[in-house]
């Protein structure tokens, strides 16, 4: 009987509802003299009269700026980055000719333009506790995502309170993350033995020139040929013919010096050749959960290596002040070091400090390109810039300028590689696997190169479609269109708004970001798909002009590199979830050289869709066909990295940029959360035409796996973890 509705109670419900003053009325009520239903983004009586229905926002109290703040910063943070307004002259130089042009005005106003005008303006906020908005990288951008912000906060996450501080911050509140993980430098009180050498008088020795009784010369060996194979074929700074055969040779005779730039050269490549060895084979820092960590060999704070690394070290004080091409390449070893051991920020010092030398070596010095020294500067030259392209995009660190001598200096050439005559009848060529078959067979060269021109395109990438403020702020390329039909649920903000109720700080939220109108206003057109398609054949076109044992496809993305058309292949994959107990150790550091080139090529296919994930998330009822292809063709981009999986993933110390792909893997954990969450993004994993549950599923796992091991080095994904944990409902450690 209770669910039944009398007439008298309901009639009785509709006059207590018309006698109701409106708390809020509209401008049109209030002209007319009219109750007012408030209904948002117009009222019952506006829509019956087919006109503008406009709202006096009231001021927000003390209590509620910060979320108002938030939810303008907002509006305005996504319409410049994540939804693409580019100038017609800056579009129209992507375009080929020919293609469908896009109208460049709006047939409407924009229906923000009056919500922003009421709302307090960016000023009214300094005196408060608020501060400006603040710059956030790419991968920092999508937890302030509204749709993800929202979730965040209505799934009671606890650390989704520290988002308030990012806004105001920005990129330096996660940078201040990793100061507060590593207050102190790598210990400094552990180092090698040694006694101090003569030679007589007629062949003086360097000052405090010195021997180490524990460094033997297969030691010296094995961690030489360590290097060579890993971290050397990664990033080519130094030529093995002319390290063995010169600084090797020339140190087993007369010592270590302390002004020797020799020395430290020396020392650092033995450091990382440890660690090379010892972050493959040795036994993992610890066990979480039944899983090994990747990390392997020493420990947390006292990485493999770190004796030979400080020796190296304490002998840098006397040359660190040169400009010359050995003092660049001992910085960009020492930054490799720091990045083997997670200490990023101390990585990103030591890599300024050798783009400055780079750059000062270049400006004063005459360099002939086509000399074996030049050839050496250009690797030099080209690593300075690989690395700090990484961490300015995802760190919002500053650059040194060293991008101004990109059109000056020429790619290398590697004369090492391609002179095998120098390699044959030296002194230590018997002993060290140093012929051209060694170098040909690993084609460090072919990855380098690839890398660099990848690199380009990711610039190109980020400049065009996430960088363009300028533009934003001009006429864009296409048009809006109002919404027709929809999916019945309304915008992702009014389902949102409607599902809780609650009258804390979420509520408010909620309530706030469901006034925003479904139409999409200038800023909100939409990607501009003829540009992004451009692109991806751009970077196709990359891909099919890469050297044969480089190429692949998105069907083989997980199998070994098809390197010799007359050897079959193996059978199974190159990278796997799960490689077992037993460390895989592959030659030439094939399986992480083949992982970066890979998983590089569809993060930057992954950046290029992103934007068509936004619009899904906010716009749904404005998506078209091609849109949701665009949609599950970034998803299924994120889908299975290489690099996330085993057996790289199990030997992270060898993995460079070890910062950069976690903190891609955090706002990409939040988007494929989505998939579960959102109707929209359900929908199109769940159809299967283009990306499939158990792959995103799968993705999920890996991960998480990689930012649980990787928080106990990292202070940014320590906090991280402290979002994806409870997100994910995983149990603690």
């Amino acid at each position: 009987m209770s669910s039944v509705t009398h007439p008298d109670t309901h009639e009785s419900a509709q006059r207590r509802e018309r006698a109701a003053i409106a708390a809020q009325a509209c401008q049109t009520c209030r002209t007319r003299k009219s109750k007012c239903d408030e209904a948002r983004p117009k009222c019952g009586l506006c829509q019956r009269l087919d006109v503008e229905c406009e709202y006096r926002e009231p001021l927000p109290t003390k209590k509620d700026k910060t979320m108002v703040h938030i939810l303008d910063t907002l509006t305005r943070l996504e319409t410049k980055f994540d939804n693409i307004a580019i100038t017609q002259n800056n579009g129209l130089s992507e375009i080929k000719a020919g293609r469908t042009p896009v109208s460049s005005a709006p047939p409407y106003p924009s229906a923000t333009q009056g919500l922003q005008e009421d709302m307090p303006q960016k000023s009214e906020f300094l005196h408060g506790e608020q501060g400006p908005y603040q710059h956030l990288t790419v991968p920092h951008k999508i937890t302030l995502w509204p749709a993800i912000y929202i979730h965040l906060i209505n799934s009671r996450v606890a650390a989704a309170d520290d988002l308030q501080y990012v806004l105001q911050e920005g990129t330096p509140w996660f940078i201040k993350r990793e100061l507060q993980k590593h207050p102190t430098p790598l210990c400094s009180d552990v180092g090698l033995p040694c006694f101090s050498i003569t030679t007589g008088q007629a062949e003086p020795v360097r000052t405090g020139s010195v021997a180490f009784p524990t460094l033997s010369i297969q030691q010296i060996q094995e961690y030489s040929d360590a290097y060579f194979n890993t971290f050397n074929v990664l990033y080519p700074l130094l030529n093995r013919d002319g390290f063995m055969n010169g600084i090797v040779a020339r140190l087993l005779r007369e010592g270590y010096g302390d002004d020797d730039a020799g020395s430290v050269l020396a020392l650092l490549v033995f450091a990382l050749g440890q660690v090379a060895v010892e972050g493959v084979f040795d036994r993992p820092i610890s066990v979480m959960s039944g899983q090994p960590s990747g990390f392997r060999g020493g420990t947390i704070d006292q990485p493999p290596g770190l004796p030979l690394f400080n020796e190296a070290r304490r002998r840098l004080g006397f040359i660190g002040t040169q400009c010359t091409l050995e003092n660049v390449q001992i910085l960009l070893l020492q930054a490799t070091y720091y990045g083997s051991t997670a200490r990023h920020l101390d990585f990103w010092r030591s890599t300024v400090s050798a783009s400055m030398g780079c750059q000062i070596l270049i400006r004063c010095h005459a360099i002939d390109w086509t000399t074996p020294h030049g050839d050496l500067v250009k690797r030099a030259y080209w690593t300075c810039v690989l690395s700090e392209d990484m961490y300015h995009l995802d760190l919002d660190l500053p650059r040194t300028g060293i991008h101004a001598f990109e059109d000056e200096v020429p790619l290398p050439y590697f004369q090492d590689v391609q002179d095998p005559a120098s390699a044959i009848g030296s002194p230590m060529s018997a002993r060290t696997p140093t012929n051209f078959g060694f170098q040909e067979s690993s084609h460090f060269q072919y990855h380098f190169l690839a890398m660099i021109a990848l690199r380009r395109l990711i610039t190109r990438i980020h400049d065009v479609i996430h960088e363009c403020e300028h533009a934003m702020q001009t006429e864009p390329l296409w048009g809006v269109q109002k919404p027709s039909g929809g999916d019945g649920g309304g915008s992702t903000y009014q389902r949102h708004a409607g599902a809780g109720g609650e009258r804390n700080m979420q509520g408010r939220f909620n309530s706030t970001a469901s006034s925003l109108p479904v139409e999409l206003p200038a800023g909100f057109g939409g990607p501009p798909v003829a540009v992004i398609h451009e692109m991806v054949r751009q970077l196709d076109s990359w891909r099919a002009l890469l050297p044969r044992p480089l190429q692949w496809n998105d069907s083989d993305r997980l199998e070994f590199p098809h390197a010799d058309p007359t050897n079959r292949r193996p059978n199974e994959p190159l990278f796997t979830a799960d490689q077992g107990p037993i460390p895989i150790g592959h030659k030439y550091n094939l399986d992480v050289i083949t992982a970066q080139l890979r998983t590089r090529f569809y993060y930057a296919r992954f950046m290029m869709y992103r934007p068509f994930i936004y619009k899904a998330l906010h716009f749904p009822e404005l998506m078209t066909h091609e849109d949701n292809n665009c949609c599950a063709l970034a998803i299924k981009s994120v889908c299975l990295w290489p690099l996330a999986m085993a057996p790289p993933k199990n030997k992270k110390r060898l993995v460079s940029h070890l910062f950069a792909w976690t903190q891609n893997f955090m706002g990409i954990l939040l988007i494929l959360k989505m998939c579960s969450v959102n109707g929209h993004l359900r929908r199109i994993v769940d159809e299967g035409r283009v990306v499939g549950r158990r792959e995103v599923d799968q993705t999920i796992a890996l991960m998480l796996e990689w930012v649980r091991d990787v928080k106990q080095m990292d202070g940014i994904a320590e906090w991280s973890w402290s979002i994806l944990a409870p997100l994910y409902n995983v149990r603690p450690d």
